[in-house]
């Protein structure tokens, strides 16, 4: 497969989705709550953020202002016509650059799997840790593993922690823990099988193979092994 071809069928994966991660609206509702504003002036920040539907929901909730910063412009330019759509363009900002040069904090910072901006879950902590003001709140959320992996899992996803030692990355970086949560697997199904039907609706049967592989790799290998990890954090 080349690269072109997967860029598509993960373009279509990701357009088929409300939220790029394992996330029900019940836990979107609860973190949105966990993530208040404590006090006047704060503004949200949104670090690979997709179409940048989280974004605007904690804006939308807690009547803030934000910046949405996402790289692939398909995504940042569905962000903007959301934000368009629903009346918060002039509030919620999106930025089409590259999250690991942005330097303007805020108190409130998101980071949802998309850690690997930085390089690994320990430098994107250490670099979101600049980037989130005295009193703020980060919601870092990343994958790690459950249940001891296989070689062909461990291939995918490479070396991860276990959720106590991703929090512990938190603790190392100069966080202090408020919440910690993990995606649930009926979260984890659903997320996996609107991933593939986005691409099935390509119709083609390689877009069809794609899917294929990706459905045998969650139920014969990931599925119950790799978790998603959900760590509200305050600096210490």
């Amino acid at each position: 497969m080349n690269s072109q071809d997967r860029s598509t069928y993960l373009a279509a994966a990701a357009a088929n989705l409300t939220y790029n991660a394992p996330l029900g609206e019940e836990r979107v509702a609860d973190l949105v709550r966990r993530l208040a504003p404590t006090g006047p002036g704060w503004r949200a920040l949104d670090l690979g953020c997709g179409d940048g539907e989280l974004l605007l929901r904690l804006c939308e909730a807690h009547g803030i202002a934000g910046d949405g910063v996402e790289r692939l412009a398909v995504d940042s330019e569905r962000a903007r016509l959301r934000a368009t759509e629903r009346g918060a363009a002039e509030r919620v900002m999106f930025h089409g650059t590259d999250a690991a040069t942005w330097d303007r904090p805020a108190h409130l910072v998101v980071n949802v799997g998309a850690g690997q901006i930085w390089g690994d879950a320990a430098r994107a902590l250490a670099a979101l840790h600049r980037l989130t003001l005295p009193g703020g709140r980060l919601l870092f959320a990343d994958g790690f593993y459950q249940a001891s992996p296989g070689a062909q899992v461990r291939e995918i996803f490479g070396d991860m922690p276990d959720l106590a030692g991703l929090t512990q990355l938190a603790v190392d970086a100069g966080f202090r823990p408020l919440h910690v949560a993990v995606s649930t697997l009926a979260e984890w199904d659903d997320f996996e099988s609107d991933w593939r039907a986005g691409i099935e609706r390509l119709g083609t049967p390689e877009a069809r193979a794609f899917a294929d592989e990706r459905r045998v790799e969650y139920l014969t290998g990931y599925r119950d092994v790799v978790g998603f990890g959900w760590l509200i954090l305050t600096p210490a």
